[in-house]
């Protein structure tokens, strides 16, 4: 925060401290200079200021970026209200919307392209290109449907489509035989009569309304009939009318019915529960054949068994750019202690957090003691001291020789036989003496063997590695090593 610093900078301000109020005054003092008005926070990224605000409104509703202002959701937020309106603005690029109203004047300094309909109610001034409806007041190029502003005196008659005038209608029609026409009135007459001078014949008769509702009635009533085949609907007719009567609700409806899963009753379908865009909604088996997006920030699944066919997992995939989290897969323990495997980002490592793992054979470099590995990376060599000299000598494979003097024989020394070591120790050991204070190491057995910082202890079958009184180390009788720390492996285990 800019311009604070501060003041209790020797833990005055403690539990257990008696706290002056001069300790508080300067503290608050403080914390008010660092929100002046002047000189206070400003969040613009710089040192002290905290990072530039990108999302601001009540429920973070506006997102600002380094090149764009979006509203957090399409179609939630309005630039000003009918009340409070902004003044003026100014665009350098293309303006994108789905309806444009203008309330006042608008001008356009260049070419207006419009690829539907221009309605003008008012009219259109100025030189017009495209089909146009309305009124228009200047130069049009193209198909003009309404030119009610105008009148042919002011569009020039062409050589092919002329004017019409009454002169030129009359005089292109004429008549022959029994018509008559005068070009000066337009009148056309029939000189022979009308049907009130020309007698009825006896099969083409004269038409009347009721020779035309008697034959009607009786073509309807005599050549029709309405049969009811089981559809829904009917057709019926009377004094000439042909009614037809729709299907009823109940008859269609009739022709509805449930499926798989869906209910039908009343004209209603249904599906046991909602199924809106909110509604939270649950299935048994569900099967998604495409892909399926997750928008949601928590995914909570509750089978037991979980099966996924991609042979790859990965996690943390919305990382693109410098890797800043660590990753891995954490064990729910109920009321014990959660356990954790791990990639630790800032250590560039696996991590356990210092938990045992345990198996049956591991391929790696190592680093620190294997006590169980079938094969070192070179030979070894151990100088034996105190009571007993010598040495054992490891060819880093399954080879070893033991060189031992015992110094007495005032004490018990015991060897335990290791991996067929026993034959070895047979040829190789020897006691000061003879007689009773000989031995022999096919006689010899330890339950604890102490090498000084560190002891060897076997137990039911199984050995124990500690140092400090602390087991390190266990190697039970089915060749499963447990180890307390690390391990680095080199070569093959």
């Amino acid at each position: 925060m800019a311009g604070y610093t501060r003041q209790d900078d020797s833990n005055k301000i403690a539990n257990g401290n008696v706290i002056d109020a001069d300790d508080f005054d300067a503290e608050y003092n403080a914390l008010e200079a660092g929100f002046n008005a002047s000189t206070g926070h400003k969040h613009d990224g710089t040192a002290g200021e905290g990072a530039p605000i990108t999302k601001v409104g009540p429920g973070q509703d506006l997102i600002v970026s380094g090149t764009a202002l979006t509203p957090k959701t399409t179609n939630s937020l309005d630039l000003g209200t009918a009340a409070v309106q902004y003044k003026n603005a100014w665009f350098d690029g293309t303006v994108d919307t789905d309806a444009l109203t203008v309330s006042e004047n608008a001008t356009v300094g260049g070419t207006l392209g419009v690829t539907g309909i221009i309605t003008a109610t008012g009219g259109v001034t100025g030189n017009v290109t495209g089909n146009v409806t309305g009124n228009v007041t200047g130069n049009v190029t193209g198909t003009v449907s309404d030119v009610s502003n105008h009148d042919t005196d002011d569009i020039s008659e062409g050589s092919t489509n002329q004017y019409f005038t009454t002169a030129r209608a009359r005089s292109s029609v004429s008549a022959t035989g029994s018509l008559s026409y005068n070009s000066g009135t337009g009148v056309i007459s029939f000189t022979q009569g009308n049907t009130d001078t020309v007698a009825e014949g006896t099969t083409n008769l004269y038409y009347t309304d009721a020779r035309a509702i008697a034959a009607a009635n009786a073509a309807i009533t005599d050549g029709l009939s309405f049969v009811d085949a089981g559809g829904d609907g009917s057709l019926t007719y009377s004094a000439g009318t042909i009614t037809y009567t729709g299907p009823s609700a109940a008859e269609t409806r009739a022709h509805f019915s449930g499926g798989t899963g869906v209910t039908y009753s009343s004209g209603q379908f249904s599906i046991g529960q909602a199924v809106g865009t909110s509604s939270n909604v649950t299935f048994n088996n569900a099967i998604v054949n495409g892909n399926l997006t997750v928008n949601g920030t928590t995914t909570t699944v509750n089978s037991n068994d979980v099966n996924i066919g991609d042979a790859t997992l990965t996690l943390n995939s919305d990382e693109t750019g410098t890797p800043s989290q660590d990753a891995g897969i954490t064990i729910e323990r109920g009321t014990s202690a959660n356990k954790s495997f791990h990639w630790d980002e800032s250590e560039d490592e696996w991590s356990v957090f210092g938990e045992r793992i345990k198996a049956g054979t591991f391929e790696g470099n190592l680093t620190g003691n294997a006590t169980t590995a079938t094969t070192l990376q070179t030979a070894r060599t151990i100088t034996l001291t105190g009571d007993v000299s010598g040495s054992v000598s490891f060819n880093g494979g399954s080879s070893v020789s033991i060189t031992a003097t015992v110094a007495d024989d005032s004490h018990n020394h015991t060897i335990s036989n290791i991996d067929g070591l026993q034959t070895e120790i047979d040829t190789k050991a020897e006691l000061a003496g003879s007689g009773s204070q000989a031995f022999s190491a096919s006689t010899l057995n330890a339950t604890t063997v102490d090498l000084g910082d560190w002891t060897v202890t076997e137990s039911s079958g199984t050995l124990y590695f500690a140092t400090g009184g602390t087991n390190k180390m266990k190697l039970d009788s089915s060749g499963n090593l447990t180890v307390v720390g690390d391990v680095t492996a080199y070569g093959t285990i």
